[in-house]
């Protein structure tokens, strides 16, 4: 399980040129869309992507140089900071949010009387979305700097040795990877099936087709993203979870639990592609963008032909594209 250094650079590579204009457009028609910026069921959404897109224009970029060169960009206490505050924070927040996602599905297409009114929407969406982006950012910030962790930095260390400090409190350690990163997966992973299900069950027992129409997109919008948290995270955590539970488990095992990690940052590359994925009319209009900008432009001609009107002779002249 053992990846070269030189893998990982081109693992990454080929995925982050493309994921950012990725976000970036979809951030676009979410912000500039009056229906779709006030949405509630885009709100997390959007939050994903703008934190996933400072993940790949910082950590991402800064993993691809050290893999090159073996060596953090700036060697200085201060980076390597800011640099694992990012890594681990930003995607821990990302992580609960698409947990809290997953849940939040049920309630509006489920519950909608919940968000009906303007209390409902405060207590059921505006302050969990809140609580769920403040949380980890204070809670990093006890992790790397009031607890002043003496970790000794070292340069040629991934994020300087400083990961270290999550675990340098054993009850923190557990109650960091127990509550940041098994809970959230195993959340996302059981509600978004449980979505399916309810939503294929209710539209057969109702058989009301454009009302659940409607609950399907709703649905359909978070399943691409939790089935990459499926594919590249959940297998890690079942091992992680063994592990904490004192399970035996192989070498082998083992060993894929430390090299998984490595597909983190593939987690938050593809998810700009499984949102476009899951949206129908974003997709057509990228498509229509690519193929407006792929057409050749063509010079325009002026074409001169006679117009006889009533006997008198007239002149017209009309531009027409050349083919």
């Amino acid at each position: 399980m053992l990846i070269p250094a030189s893998v990982r650079f081109y693992t990454y590579f080929p995925l982050l040129i493309p994921s950012i204009p990725c976000s970036i457009f979809i951030l676009y028609h979410f912000l500039t869309k009056r229906t779709l910026r006030q949405a509630l069921n885009n709100h997390v959404i959007i939050l994903i992507l703008i934190l996933g897109l400072i993940y790949e224009l910082t950590d991402v970029i800064w993993l691809m140089h050290y893999y090159r060169v073996h060596v953090s960009l700036f060697q200085i206490p201060t980076f390597c900071l800011i640099w694992v505050f990012i890594d681990l924070g930003i995607f821990v927040t990302i992580t609960i949010l698409v947990a809290w996602a997953s849940i939040q599905r049920h309630i509006l297409i489920f519950h909608d009387k919940w968000v009906s009114t303007k209390r409902g929407r405060l207590l059921f969406h505006y302050i969990p979305l809140f609580l769920f982006l403040v949380y980890p950012i204070l809670f990093y910030i006890y992790i790397f700097i009031i607890m002043n962790c003496q970790q000794p930095l070292d340069y040629k260390i991934m994020r300087c040795g400083y990961s270290f400090c999550a675990f340098y409190d054993p009850i923190i350690g557990k109650y960091d990877s127990i509550l940041h990163q098994i809970i959230p997966t195993f959340t996302i992973v059981t509600f978004s099936f449980l979505l399916v299900v309810r939503v294929l069950w209710q539209k057969r027992r109702l058989r009301q087709r454009i009302q659940w129409r409607n609950y399907q997109k709703m649905a359909i919008q978070l399943l691409p993203i939790a089935s990459i948290y499926l594919i590249f995270y959940f297998p890690s955590m079942i091992i992680y979870l063994m592990f904490a539970s004192n399970v035996p488990l192989s070498t082998g095992a083992l060993d894929y639990y430390g090299s998984s990690i490595f597909f983190i940052p593939h987690i938050i590359m593809v998810i700009p592609f499984a949102t476009i994925f899951s949206l129908p009319d974003l997709r057509t209009k990228l498509k229509i963008k690519i193929l407006f900008w792929k057409r050749p432009v063509h010079p325009l001609a002026p074409r001169t032909i006679e117009m006889n009107r009533k006997g008198n002779a007239r002149t017209a002249v009309i531009i027409q594209t050349a083919k």
